[in-house]
Parts: C-alpha cells; structure tokens; sequence
C-alpha cells in the first residue's frame, strides 16, 4: 500500500510538472506592443502571419498588434514611448530621429520604397523628364514626398514645371480613372490594382529606379528601451523574420491568415495579387544578406539622399539612425 501511495504521488508530480511546463511560456510571456503603419495589409503581413503561426507565443512574447495612422504618427508614437515597437516608412522615421528623438531603425522590412508615379498605361510619362508640363498628386506631409523631390533632383527635373496638386490618397482613383491628373504618386496596391480590377491599365515609374533608392518601411523601437531589454527585442526582430519568409514561402496562406483575422481588408485576390507582383521584391535589394539585412551601401546612399532632403541628419548622421544589433546572427533567405 505504501509504495502505490507514493507512485501515486509521483504520478500527480509528474501531471503537476507537465502542466507547469505547459502554460508557464504563455504565463510567463513579456507583452510587447507594436504599432503598425496603417491598417492591416500586405505591408505587416509577415507579423500578422508569424503571430497566427505562434511564432511570438514561442518566443515568450504576448504581442499586441495596433492600426497605425501613417508612418510619421507611428515615429512619433514610438519615440514618445506610447508603444514600445513601430513600422514605418524608413524616410519617416529618419526625419524625425533627426530632430533629436530617440529612435532607431532595427531592422528594415522594405529594403527599397514601395512607391512612384503612376500613370495611365497610354500616358506620355516614361521618365522623370516627362513630368514637367503634367499634374501630379501628391498627399501634403507623406512620406513619399521625401522620394518625389529625390527623384526630381536627381533627374533634373524642374519642379516650378509640375502643377502638383495636394489631394487625399482617397481620391486618387477618380483623380486618375477620370484624368483630372496625369498622374499620382502611390503604390501599386492602392492604385493599379484597384483600377485594374475596373479594366483601367496604368504603369508605374519607381522612385527607387529613379534616383531615390532607400530603406523602406522598417521597424523601429526607441533607444531606452532597446537597452532596457535587448533579449526582447531580438526575439520579436527574429520572430518577425521568420514570419516574412514563412510569407515568401508561402504567400496563399500568408494572405488566407491576414484575411481570417481582417475580413474587411483587400480582397484575397488584390492582395495576392499585390504581395506576388510588387510587394516581395522590395524585401531585398541587390547585395543584401538576407532579409532585414541590406548591404552597407543603400544606408550611404539613404543617408545621401535624405541629407539633401532635410539638410541634416542630426548628430551621428545616417550611422546613428540604425543598428544591426537586434538582428539574428543568421538571417532568413532573400526571395
């Protein structure tokens, strides 16, 4: 009797411990709130499929994942402390690190901009040349104005030539459907497949081939608090690389796993189409180790480029504006 006591007891130990194990992670996980930079979409997807993947549940992490109001509110929201990780356009979040607040990129998602002009597939726009004579629209305060001035620049282009008219990204399919403008800047998602689904054809002149090639949306995180928890920050840095390769391995099921959590998004079909076309090759650009890891030179050039556009960098420069640090020691595969 004694000893069938004490297997007894064993036994309910054992139960105790296999339970203990099995709820300690989720118990035991560090909340972590990101900021994204709008509403969901192809842009976080690899996030939105590591966590339906349980790739942060693994890490220990309990992420809570929050709509944006553009790049520069997320910037600014993470530099404030309001929420502890951010994505955002590259050029955004530079520009404001650049007035003194304590951000940095740590890792960019987008290694080349999403957006360029976009154009009616009959349009006389072929080069950044074309533009003088035309009316372009453009969001006052986007981060893609930092781009278009870029690409001006670069090209010789005569701004005082171009009627650029401030309208809300909105409005751009009537602006263009109906030619009220000869062209918009945007990217693809938001313009050409819409329009495509109507029959309209339109085409588009990248920033990113014309003068303007630099980091693009990225994660960000505020200086104190990557010092305060490096560990964390890693774990959510490597989970979310994980997330866009299973995306890049996968993108059915990337899209099917946006969708299930976000049935008012894009349609299945847009965003397939849109992930497949455009989205996965601004992951990498040529000479990158992998993803998250551009080479040193488009940071010298992002620096370049975005000195000429603001004036300054703030102490440091370019150098001071991101870090490596947070990376895996190995990171996931270019497409």
């Amino acid at each position: 009797m004694q000893e069938y006591i004490k297997y007894c007891l064993r036994s309910a130990e054992a139960g105790l411990l296999v339970a203990a194990l099995a709820i300690s992670p989720a118990m035991g996980a560090e909340k972590l709130k990101l900021t994204i930079n709008w509403t969901p979409g192809n842009s976080d997807i690899g996030i939105q499929y590591a966590d339906a993947l349980g790739f942060y549940k693994a890490a220990g992490i309990d992420l809570e994942i929050e709509p944006g109001k553009g790049s520069g509110t997320t910037s600014q929201l993470v530099a404030a402390g309001s929420t502890d990780v951010g994505l955002a356009s590259g050029s955004s979040a530079i520009a404001i690190a650049a007035k003194g607040a304590p951000i940095k990129i740590i890792a960019p998602i987008y290694q080349a901009p999403e957006w360029g002009i976009i154009s009616l597939e009959d349009s006389s726009i072929l080069k950044p040349k074309d533009l003088e004579g035309k009316t372009i629209a453009i969001p006052a305060g986007s981060a893609d104005i930092a781009l278009f001035e870029t690409m001006l620049r670069a090209n010789g282009v005569d701004k005082s030539k171009i009627n650029i008219l401030s309208a809300d990204a909105s409005g751009y399919l009537g602006l263009l459907a109906e030619k009220k403008v000869d062209g918009v800047s945007a990217t693809p998602g938001d313009v050409m497949i819409p329009l495509g689904e109507k029959g309209i054809k339109t085409k588009i002149m990248f920033y990113r081939d014309n003068g303007a090639p630099i980091v693009g949306l990225s994660v960000i995180a505020r200086d104190d608090k990557l010092k305060k928890n490096p560990e964390l920050y890693k774990k959510f840095i490597e989970a979310t690389l994980k997330g866009y390769a299973a995306t890049i391995k996968n993108p059915e099921a990337a899209v099917d796993a946006l969708r299930s959590r976000y049935p008012d998004s894009a349609t299945k079909a847009a965003l397939l189409e849109e992930l497949t076309k455009y989205v996965m090759s601004d992951f990498c650009v040529s000479g990158a180790t992998g993803l998250g890891k551009p080479p040193a030179i488009l940071w010298k050039t992002t620096g370049e480029v975005l000195t000429a556009t603001f004036g300054s960098l703030g102490e440091g420069g370019i150098e001071a504006k991101h870090t490596d640090d947070y990376l895996p020691a190995q990171v996931p595969a270019c497409p």
